[in-house]
């Protein structure tokens, strides 16, 4: 165990600007000198011992042979401390408190400058590593998209001798418990230790020359939750295979369809900054209170029941919605004030009626169209904006239901604003803010979720059918055919995944032999749907993608 330079037995040893990459330079060299080192170096660490591995490596120590940085990313960048042009409050003022940084300095650099360019690519070493590192990260962990897009930085920017050496695992863990079964409220035995697993068989491949199939492990390896099930890829970014649209609809429904309404339709909420909506779970930071409310809690008491939430849910999903990527929501969006912020929590909700916290994420309105400049709002006018949430593997279990709650605030996670469009992070007075989604006309507010088009739908259920789509997947019609073995009468069905119908035919008796219909899907969205053929009976599903 070494500690930074400037920290803990080394405070009087602080030095301002210090590379503290030349410290793990030297400390891998001296113990490649002593009498009981065979000369093969490793390093193991997360989080700030994640950070000095990379800072180490980039140096290039002649015996340092590989390194394990679990939960971080190599670069310092603007997004680590504002997320959608909003202060990280709880994370920096933690950070503040470990003695990583000054949050004054942080709140005067509240946009994205010439100065965080700089920073980010000074901080960017991917192309200057020369051995194989093993990353690891939780989904509720606090930066997974980045710790991805590090790895992926690696394997494409690396020394090209080693840019197949690397290899990632994420997990269904917050940043401070990684590898345990409890996180939040959910259990996760078959994530128990696989992090320490991982990391023995990595070094003992590398530093003991020991044959033990560590080269055939996958590439990433990923845990789906939901189904609790680990999978396997090489490029986390096409494990999506589709990509499906939820609409925010009438009576605070999800829906695959967008409403119809050509007359003003919006939820409308007032947000008081004095009374904001409070962080409850999520990938939260404070190691100096142990009780914090942190991972996937159930969101109906603390957020859903208050007057400042708008939710919005799908009906119970009749087959597995499987979601591996980053969730955008789309907006639509009006205030009665020059400034606010719009933000979104993903949950699972269960049969039982909980609702489970997946990931969460804010953007501030001024910040809208970047965070380069500050554009305020003219009251009363409608405006589009996005809301990036971090990447995420969740299986949505079949009578499970996705939901969507949208709030304007999410204290102490994120720093609260004012309404008022004054300068930011300074004194001024707080405004309550009337704020309106909107969700008709050429205003439908809407996310965006990354699927893999999976299903455990049987595709002959029933042995007196057969039943063929074409072509599948579609454009813009289908012709269904199925085979009748013996007489009877046929209804034919299809739906979306959330188990909404979109073409339902009359009920007929058929003798046997073939048969067949054509349907017009023009006016239906891109995404998966399910044939269901009810005969003497029973029912005979095949999926269809539908992909204009």
């Amino acid at each position: 165990m070494l500690d930074w330079r400037g920290f803990f037995a080394n405070e009087d040893k602080g030095v301002q600007g210090k590379d503290r990459g030349e410290d793990g330079y030297d400390v891998v060299e001296w113990i490649a000198q002593q009498n009981w080192s065979d000369g093969k170096v490793g390093t193991y660490g997360g989080s700030a011992l994640g950070m000095i591995q990379f800072l180490t490596a980039k140096l290039h120590p002649p015996h340092l042979i590989c390194s394990a940085p679990f939960i971080k990313d190599f670069k310092t960048k603007y997004e680590d401390y504002y997320y959608g042009g909003v202060y990280r409050k709880e994370h920096s003022e933690q950070l503040q408190r470990l003695g990583f940084l000054s949050t004054s300095i942080i709140l005067k650099l509240y946009k994205k400058n010439r100065y965080w360019d700089s920073v980010e690519v000074k901080s960017d070493c991917s192309e200057e590593i020369q051995i194989p590192m093993l990353m690891c990260s939780g989904w509720f962990d606090h930066y997974p998209s980045d710790c991805i897009r590090a790895f992926n930085d690696l394997k494409t920017k690396s020394n090209p001798n080693i840019r197949d050496k690397h290899k990632l695992i994420m997990g269904p863990w917050l940043h401070s418990s990684i590898g345990l079964e409890e996180q939040g409220e959910l259990l996760f035995p078959e994530a128990v230790n696989i992090p320490n697993q991982a990391a023995q068989k990595f070094f003992y491949f590398y530093l003991r020359s020991i044959d033990n199939g560590w080269e055939n492990e996958p590439v990433i390896k990923y845990f789906e939750m939901g189904s609790n099930q680990w999978k396997t890829a090489d490029d986390w970014y096409k494990v999506a295979d589709s990509y499906d649209t939820l609409y925010f609809n009438d009576n605070h429904f999800l829906t695959k369809n967008p409403s119809m309404l050509e007359i003003v339709s919006a939820d409308s909420v007032e947000y008081n900054p004095k009374d904001p909506s409070p962080t409850y779970g999520g990938s939260r930071f404070n190691p100096f209170n142990p009780n914090t409310p942190m991972g996937p809690l159930d969101q109906r008491l603390m957020v859903e029941n208050r007057p400042d939430a708008i939710i919005y849910t799908t009906e119970p999903l009749i087959e597995n919605v499987t979601l591996n990527g980053a969730v955008i929501a789309e907006l639509f969006v009006s205030s009665d004030k020059k400034d606010t912020d719009f933000g979104i929590r993903l949950c699972d909700v269960y049969p039982d009626g909980r609702s489970i916290l997946l990931t969460q994420g804010i953007r501030r309105m001024r910040f809208r169209n970047s965070y380069e400049n500050e554009e305020l709002m003219t009251p009363g006018n409608i405006y589009p904006v996005k809301v990036e949430l971090n990447d995420l593997s969740q299986n949505f279990l079949a009578g499970h239901s996705i939901r969507v709650i949208v709030s304007n605030s999410n204290y102490p996670m994120f720093d609260i604003n004012l309404n008022n469009g004054d300068s930011l992070y300074k004194a001024g007075d707080t405004l309550i803010a009337k704020n309106f989604l909107h969700h008709w006309g050429n205003y439908q507010s809407k996310i965006i979720i990354p699927l893999t088009l999976t299903t455990s739908v049987n595709d002959n259920t029933n042995s007196d059918t057969k039943i063929d789509i074409y072509p599948n997947p579609a454009n813009d019609k289908i012709e269904i055919a199925y085979n009748l073995e013996i007489p009877g009468y046929v209804h034919l069905e299809i739906n979306d995944v959330l188990g909404n119908n979109i073409y339902s035919s009359d009920k007929k008796y058929c003798t046997t032999g073939f048969f067949s219909e054509t349907v017009s899907l023009q006016n239906e969205a891109n995404g998966v749907y399910f044939i269901n053929l009810k005969y003497n009976g029973k029912n005979e599903l095949k999926k269809l993608i539908l992909n204009k």
